[in-house]
């Protein structure tokens, strides 16, 4: 009898060993360690690429304060935003960083594969992107586009503010194809767009973002799920 319990016990470690062996891992597109970057300003449009490790080795970041026209209706204080890529530090995680200045309301695109095609097949192995908050002072109106060649999917939702750090899931099922197109296909995504724009009707929003990643198919979910446009 002690003889079939310890062989029922190896097998079972045996069991477990194995689909330890086989579970996928979330794959991290970017977690703001390497690349770093750093623009302030009271308007205009800054356009940079990084490199490094995150996907496809290059990040571009295209920084809008003060849209065209006459910039004093937007900033009428003529203020400053800004945006740091800094790297962890003893007290603080490697994040991606934005910090908008009195009624000014900045726009942000972290853009990968505009330097050159990722050809990066997300499904049937993953199903959703993750996005982790740091902390965010305002609503933040936050999009994902997700191109294959000329084809496009966008998603997006308004995120509440938060003290505290929260991951927000953008599921593949909640993509709307671009208007008059198919959409992306998540076998073969060759630009990734992440988005983000103040929510809130007087801008000077600050936030910060550690991480985007894509996640495993039937793994359990982020704290907030995002489900579409307008949601």
């Amino acid at each position: 009898m002690k003889v079939e319990r310890v062989l029922s016990l190896f097998a079972l470690i045996a069991v477990a060993i194995a689909m330890s062996g086989t579970a996928v891992a979330q794959l991290v597109l970017d977690d703001f360690s390497t690349g770093p970057y750093q623009k302030e300003m009271k308007s205009g449009t800054a356009v940079n690429v990084q490199t490094g490790g995150m996907i496809g080795g290059h990040r571009e970041t295209v920084f809008f304060v003060c849209p065209p026209g006459p910039c004093g209706l937007s900033n009428p204080f003529a203020q400053s935003a800004s945006i740091q890529i800094r790297p962890a530090t003893k007290v603080a995680p490697s994040a991606l960083v934005q910090s908008g200045g009195y009624k000014v309301g900045p726009r942000l695109d972290v853009q990968y594969g505009s330097a050159g095609p990722l050809n990066l097949a997300l499904a049937p192995t993953y199903d959703r992107l993750r996005v982790t908050f740091d902390a965010s002072d305002l609503v933040v109106n936050f999009n994902i586009l997700a191109f294959t060649n000329t084809l496009y999917s966008q998603t997006g939702c308004n995120l509440l503010p938060s003290i505290t750090p929260v991951t927000i899931d953008f599921p593949f099922v909640y993509f709307t194809p671009g208007k008059g197109t198919s959409g992306a296909d998540f076998t073969n995504i060759t630009v990734l767009d992440f988005i983000f724009q103040s929510g809130s009707a007087i801008g000077a929003n600050d936030w910060a973002v550690t991480s985007f990643q894509a996640i495993p198919t039937g793994a359990p979910p982020a704290d907030v799920t995002c489900y579409g446009l307008g949601m």
